[in-house]
């Protein structure tokens, strides 16, 4: 009998055993340290390379902005005022979006952009639809996977009006109703100030493409910056997912960051930061979805580390290779430069960027008084084109006035923005040239990009 009550014990103890130790091995199978994921959460809200956040709104901003009245074309070059207008347009809401394409011929379609009577709002390149929602107040839910370049304003005294969204490359426009609309401002902008404006002229590009371009000599300022220079290892501690095994390497011309996968390489004579990423994925199984939010998750990246350290605008974006651009702004002026210092680049993957390139500097305190500079008008532009070998007109995608930036050759801190004519031609910016151009010279022209 003692011994059955034995053995009846060792099973009982044998058999918690087996049920702690499969309970124990268990815990082990399923369980995920939670301190890792509060780490990872708590280093990236405090690596900030500055202080600035910004919204969509101060990054997508428009290029040019139009007012066509009595067969006159007037551009609003302000930034207060066109800031002015923007702040009054975010209190409209649109809303019945209406496809009419069609209704709009091919041989009308200039004449509806730019015809009397409208404000005609340019953007740099066709901005998703999500992309306007985080701007303006749009209430229509059913309008998705769209892109536009431009809004129209008719200045029409009604209680609501209709607005047009309109993108020039697809000859797309799709009409809504604006409501909440103080027509007074509108009227006051239309009536009273276009006049006060500089005039511009249409330069046709094709039958559905022109370019609005300044009647007169334009006058803008020489600049000059002292800089600061943003540090390198900042941008270490935001990129790296574990900054801790990542190896710093000194170069003769810079830095080299890696840990194994991910690179990011410091350039100290052009004062640029190269980051890449080359493991991350780059599918095709894309939705469609995923690619308009690309712009908006361009900003978000650059916001979580605080890199937005100067004024730059969104400027264009590939949607095939996944590329969005920012440039450098200076008094609502583009900035360009040969090297890339002045632009911020993301090529993505599917959940984050391949590669991404930026300045590693500044703008802080401007040095001397600014010099005002004459430019050519817009007429003595088209000259210049047209005397260059093997212009084709119909390659121009853009002509603006900005700003080159240029490194001061005897000071290292100083970059100096000189301002020149710009013109993207086939897809590169380059700098109208500046000096009397014969036959034998008429292709030599710096490329910017």
């Amino acid at each position: 009998m003692t011994g059955m009550k034995y053995e009846t014990i060792k099973t009982i103890i044998l058999t918690f055993l087996v049920l702690t130790s499969i309970v124990l091995t268990w815990g082990l199978w399923t369980y995920h340290p939670k301190y890792d994921v509060m780490q990872n959460d708590e280093y990236i809200q405090h690596i900030s390379v500055s202080n600035t956040q910004v919204d969509t709104a101060m990054i997508v901003q428009p290029s040019q902005i139009f007012i066509h009245k009595n067969n006159a074309h007037y551009g609003m070059i302000e930034e207060e005022e066109i800031n002015a207008l923007l702040k009054e347009m975010k209190k409209w809401t649109f809303d019945d979006f209406e496809n009419i394409s069609t209704t709009i011929p091919k041989g009308n379609f200039l004449s509806f952009l730019h015809g009397r009577g409208k404000i005609e709002i340019v953007y740099p390149d066709d901005i998703p639809i999500d992309i306007y929602r985080a701007i303006f107040q749009i209430e229509d839910k059913g309008i998705k996977r769209v892109s536009f370049d431009r809004i129209i304003i008719p200045v029409e005294k009604q209680e609501d009006i209709s607005v047009y969204f309109v993108s020039t490359n697809n000859r797309r426009v799709y009409k809504a109703v604006a409501s909440n609309v103080s027509f007074a401002e509108i009227e006051r902008l239309y009536d009273e100030k276009a006049d006060k404006y500089p005039r511009y002229f249409a330069y046709n590009i094709s039958e559905t493409k022109s370019i609005f371009l300044p009647e007169k000599e334009v006058t803008l300022s020489r600049l000059q910056y002292y800089t600061d220079e943003l540090d390198p290892d900042k941008f270490k501690e935001a990129l790296f997912s574990d900054p801790s095994f990542v190896k710093k390497d000194l170069l003769t011309f810079g830095e080299e960051y890696t840990d194994g996968s991910r690179l990011m390489d410091v350039d100290f004579l052009q004062r640029l930061l190269l980051y890449v990423n080359p493991a991350t994925q780059n599918t095709m199984n894309r939705t469609s979805e995923e690619d308009s939010n690309l712009i908006q998750r361009s900003i978000d990246f650059v916001n979580e580390h605080g890199g937005w350290t100067d004024m730059y605008h969104f400027a264009e974006w590939d949607h095939e290779e996944r590329k969005v651009i920012f440039r450098l702004s200076m008094n609502n002026y583009p900035v360009f430069n040969d090297y890339g210092m002045s632009e911020i680049v993301q090529t993505w993957g599917d959940n984050e960027p391949i590669k991404y390139q930026r300045p590693l500097f500044r703008l802080e305190i401007p040095d001397r008084v600014s010099v005002p500079m004459k430019l050519l008008s817009g007429h003595e532009v088209i000259e210049k084109l047209q005397k260059i070998k093997g212009f084709k007109k119909e390659l121009v995608n853009w002509i603006t006035v900005g700003y080159e930036l240029v490194k001061d050759p005897e000071r290292e801190k100083i970059i100096i923005l000189k301002p020149a004519w710009f013109y993207l031609y086939g897809g590169t910016w380059r700098e109208v040239p500046m000096e009397e151009l014969n036959k034998e010279r008429g292709g030599n022209v710096n490329g910017l990009e």
